[in-house]
């Protein structure tokens, strides 16, 4: 049995569109039309990708994105006509994995149903890991330290230690200053020209860098942020 896809759109031609295309695909397939509806197949059933219409009635799909995201690790997509940068930018930074604006095909629904259900497996089989080799380094996640085979062990700060998980579980990706500072938590975002982002890099650098001054693992995308390469 393929993975399971809970679809919440109170368009009933397309929800009965995307069942007939998800389940052809090889998905287990949940349609509902309303959140109430939502939630009670969510507690039967275990879903591995939500695609969320946000505006329908009754609570919106952002009230049960938000829901999902405070208690699963389920991938998902929200759906809507809706696509000016700072709705997409709002549900993304309330856990959605992707959005997507209608009307789209189904090919490209597939295909990103599809990455984001990869992204969530290989983020979780990273997650659960209980150390992740960068160079010559040993990360243990548990104990927030890196060590090396010499015997070198150097302590991590708690901003340290989850911006290097971070990257390094998501490595060749570009991530801004803003979104690191989301990850380092160590104060609400304060825009692309924040330096304590800078700072906190440069001491990162200094810890798993051979050569601080010549990255190899964390390198700087100028203009834009930070990558991360093992």
């Amino acid at each position: 049995m393929g993975e399971s896809i809970l679809i919440v759109d109170d368009d009933h031609t397309l929800g009965e569109e995307l069942v007939k295309a998800l389940t052809n695909a090889g998905y287990t397939t949940h349609y509902t039309t309303n959140v109430p509806e939502a939630r009670q197949v969510w507690n039967k059933a275990k879903i591995d990708l939500c695609l969320v219409d946000i505006v329908m009635p009754g609570p919106s799909g952002k009230v049960f994105c938000r829901e999902i995201r405070e208690r699963s690790d389920a991938a998902i997509i929200m759906m809507s006509s809706l696509s000016d940068q700072d709705t997409i930018i709002a549900l993304l930074d309330i856990g959605a994995d992707d959005y997507i604006v209608k009307p789209f095909t189904f090919p490209e629904m597939l295909a990103r149903a599809r990455a984001v259900l990869r992204r969530r497996k290989d983020h979780t089989q990273q997650y659960t890991a209980s150390a992740i080799q960068i160079g010559d380094w040993t990360f243990d996640l548990q104990l927030r330290r890196i060590s090396n085979i010499k015997g070198l062990t150097v302590p991590l700060t708690q901003s340290e230690a989850a911006v290097l998980r971070f990257f390094a579980q998501s490595p060749g990706v570009v991530f801004s200053r803003e979104d690191i500072l989301a990850v380092a938590r160590t104060r609400q975002h304060a825009g692309k020209d924040d330096r304590s982002v800078d700072t906190l890099i440069k001491r990162l650098r200094r810890k798993i860098e051979i050569e601080p001054s010549n990255p190899m693992h964390i390198l700087t995308e100028w203009g834009k942020g930070y990558t991360f390469q093992n």
